[in-house]
């Protein structure tokens, strides 16, 4: 236990809250809200209060008590006409000091002795590589000659805070970065964030987009996320996703990307892997930084002091530490997933995924409620692609192209549209395709159950059945089936049993063909295309006519065709 532990309030010599030594343990609450045990006088007692200017950009409604943990991101969006912070730095946008310093006395914290920075309690910071600050409106005007004439390397500038909005821009940005510029003083920029969806995130980086353009930034742009009003309401996953787009949209305009926090968010609230992609800054304020994932950037303080500001001012140092914890990769699962939506969208939409789209379709694999087969389905039923009216030899290369990773052969395809043409449904067409070897090994190739399409209709359930009802639909009647005739002519033969030759008989003496009022010769002819799948020859005509001459009816001359070897084989050529 060090022996020499003290709190203050800054005079003269002793401006970091410096006393003198002491030897009675003490408990020291830090930024992370755990606590450390020190050693300091206690019949004295002692409490920093660091006045700042309670300068606001906005005001917000009062918040009552009666309001909960349950609130919705809607009722948030509501009350969100007017922003202040509200975190562990900030309450109702004031900027608090509720920080216990720790020094030790005979020493200037968090300055350079013996080619090492020290910390406040004089002992060397293992990874400490340049000192900097970072300033916003709470500084107001700084005097940046007399900052470049300190020990401090560079400086972190908010920009502003949330959406993309000229009001919320911070009031000394400009002053800060011009003098920077002016100076030859290395910085970076920061934002303070409310977003409650990736739509915000992305209006905040282009809010940073926005100010940033001109400068040339040593240093990242770094999203701050402590607003415990907003953010913070959302679930890990939700936070992540918020990051995941303010940092592609910066990054894609040519920028290092960086994200800041607590440690106590880091531990707890940004533990999605994606965050290890981007650079650290981890503020806790203590003798030490005790993240155990790798971070380039600690703020150690709140109360530094520097010549040329007037009032406290966070400090920082640059990292080059080794991490006690290894990163977490993404899941190889879960980017094999993503994957196989992604070529969905691109082969059957033919678009960028949209995210929640993509993140549904991703969660339903990844839990297994659907199979690939089914998630197939699913964009292939959609009303996007049914707008696009595929034609069948369009709809058939569609799916060449998405089951089986190639394009169609004639012959191949021209068997599939015949089969379209014949009466079955793109179902049943998917369902041959889907259920291909060629579609498995794209499902294995991407980890995940092929699984299976499954019919349900029942002009799907019996194929055979359907293509000669539409044979018949076509011939006899000359028109497409309607749904409920046709699985009414289904029911017949499956659950009446009716034989070929009866159904068929259904059509010929149908009233809607009765109706047409065929002459004799019509009616032979229509018999030859529908029950010997051909035109009249001209002995057969010649021979049934007579049958109908000599008072034979046309009933007779149905069955006369019908029990032929000819219609026989018809049948049969259709499985029945």
């Amino acid at each position: 236990m060090l022996t020499a532990i003290l709190l203050g309030t800054g005079i003269a010599g002793t401006a970091y809250g410096y006393a003198e030594e002491a030897n009675t343990d003490a408990t020291v609450e830090m930024t992370d809200g755990t606590t450390d045990e020190f050693e300091m006088e206690p019949t004295v007692e002692t409490e920093t209060k660091i006045e700042t200017e309670s300068e606001t950009e906005a005001e917000i409604e009062t918040e009552t008590e009666s309001e909960s943990e349950s609130e919705t991101e809607t009722e948030l969006q509501t009350e969100k006409k007017e922003l202040v912070e509200n975190s562990f730095r900030y309450e109702n946008g004031e900027w608090i000091h509720n920080e216990i310093a720790m020094f030790a006395s005979g020493f200037t914290p968090w300055s350079f002795e013996n080619e090492n920075w020290i910390n406040s309690l004089g002992e060397p910071i293992k990874g400490a590589m340049e000192k900097g600050i970072d300033v916003s409106y709470a500084q107001k005007q700084i005097n940046w000659e007399k900052v470049a004439a300190t020990d401090i390397s560079y400086a972190i500038i908010r920009c502003g805070y949330g959406n993309n909005e000229i009001s919320q821009d911070d009031k000394w940005w400009k002053y800060n970065a011009d003098e920077c510029t002016r100076l030859g003083i290395p910085f970076g920029v920061y934002i303070y964030s409310y977003a409650l969806n990736t739509d915000e995130a992305r209006s905040e980086a282009e809010h940073v987009l926005r100010l940033v353009e001109g400068y040339d930034l040593s240093l990242p742009v770094y999203l701050d996320l402590e607003d415990e009003r907003y953010t913070g309401r959302l679930s890990n996953k939700e936070i992540a996703d918020i990051a995941e787009v303010f940092c592609e949209t910066i990054q894609s305009a040519g920028y290092e990307v960086g994200i800041y926090a607590n440690l106590d968010w880091f531990r707890n609230r940004l533990t999605d892997w994606r965050f290890g992609q981007w650079t650290r800054w981890v503020a806790q304020y203590n003798y030490e930084c005790n993240y155990e994932k790798n971070y380039s950037m600690w703020q150690c303080t709140s109360t530094g002091f520097v010549d040329g500001i007037d009032g406290p001012v966070d400090l920082n140092f640059t990292m080059n530490i080794t991490p006690r914890e290894p990163e977490e990769g993404p899941d190889p699962r879960e980017q094999q997933v993503e994957n196989f939506v992604r070529r969905l969208y691109e082969l059957v939409l033919g678009r960028e995924p949209d995210e929640v789209g993509l993140a549904g379709w991703k969660s339903q694999l990844l839990n297994q409620v659907e199979t690939g087969a089914d998630v197939l389905q699913g964009f292939i039923n959609s009303d996007e692609l049914m707008k696009k009216n595929l034609p069948d030899d369009a709809f058939v290369e569609l799916l060449y192209n998405v089951c089986l990773g190639r394009n169609s052969d004639a012959a191949g395809k021209k068997a599939w549209i015949a089969c379209l043409e014949k009466g079955l449904s793109r179902t049943h067409v998917l369902k041959g395709f889907a259920e291909s070897e060629e579609f498995t090994d794209i499902c294995n190739g991407y980890n995940i159950i092929r699984g299976n399409i499954i019919l349900v209709e029942k002009e799907d359930l019996y194929p055979e059945i359907t293509q000669y009802l539409y044979r018949c639909y076509r011939v006899f009647l000359n028109r497409e089936p309607d749904t409920q005739g046709l699985r009414q002519w289904i029911d017949a033969f499956v659950v009446k049993g009716e034989r070929p030759d009866e159904i068929t008989k259904g059509f010929v003496f149908s009233k809607e063909l009765n109706d047409k009022n065929l002459g004799d010769e019509e009616f032979v002819k229509i018999l030859y295309k529908g029950l010997f799948d051909r035109e009249a020859d001209d002995g057969g005509l010649h021979d049934w006519m007579k049958w109908l001459d000599s008072g034979k009816s046309r009933q007779d001359v149905f069955w006369g065709f019908a029990n032929s070897e000819e219609f026989h084989k018809l049948v049969n050529s259709f499985g029945l």
